[in-house]
């Protein structure tokens, strides 16, 4: 495997169209089969990178969202801040929590590190603002996705009902109680 000097950093605005090809790139490659397929053609660029432009004019503390990047290509991302209401309860949380809205990483650079190395830095940026939790959704049959939050110590919870781009698609709440100790192990040599 080649050795790529990977950079993680804060999103910049330029970035909104980078932010929406590593999306749609990985949504492509990882949700065949559990998206229409038409869903999935139908992802356009340009549209969400309107949107992320949005949310990265709009990001507010203690929002973070990091992009890893290799020879100036951005090749993944992650997006956090304060917990949703119902993913708190999701996770039986009467206290605040932080959610990690999103973590993609480009599948031609997935399985090298990218992933936890943003994740770690978002959870760190976000623990700086006081949380102490972290929960996070992902599709109930995204085993890829499924197999790394269990790897970094994620508790599963139960499925949740919930529409995707417009489709039934079930979701599982996975959830760290200790934000410290899971920056531990996403430093940690991977297994």
């Amino acid at each position: 495997m080649a050795e790529y000097d990977v950079t993680i950093r804060p999103v910049e605005p330029g970035d909104a169209l980078g932010l929406a090809r590593i999306q749609i790139d990985t949504w492509r490659d990882a949700y065949v089969g559990m998206l229409p397929d038409d869903t999935l053609l139908d992802l356009d660029d340009m549209r969400a990178a309107v949107r992320w432009t949005r949310v990265v004019g709009g990001l507010r503390l203690p929002e973070a969202l990091a992009v890893a990047e290799i020879d100036g290509r951005l090749v993944g991302f992650c997006h956090g801040g304060a917990g949703r209401r119902a993913v708190a309860e999701a996770v039986d949380r009467l206290e605040p929590v932080a959610e990690v809205y999103a973590l993609y990483v480009d599948p031609s650079f997935q399985g090298m590190g990218i992933g936890r190395a943003l994740l770690a830095d978002v959870t760190r940026r976000l623990i700086a603002h006081g949380f102490e939790a972290l929960a996070l959704l992902t599709l109930a049959d995204n085993r890829h996705g499924r197999r790394f939050y269990d790897r970094i110590g994620g508790a599963v919870g139960e499925a949740i009902p919930s529409v995707v781009v417009g489709s039934p698609a079930d979701q599982v709440p996975y959830f760290w109680p200790d934000m410290e100790r899971l920056v531990q192990r996403l430093d940690a040599p991977a297994a």
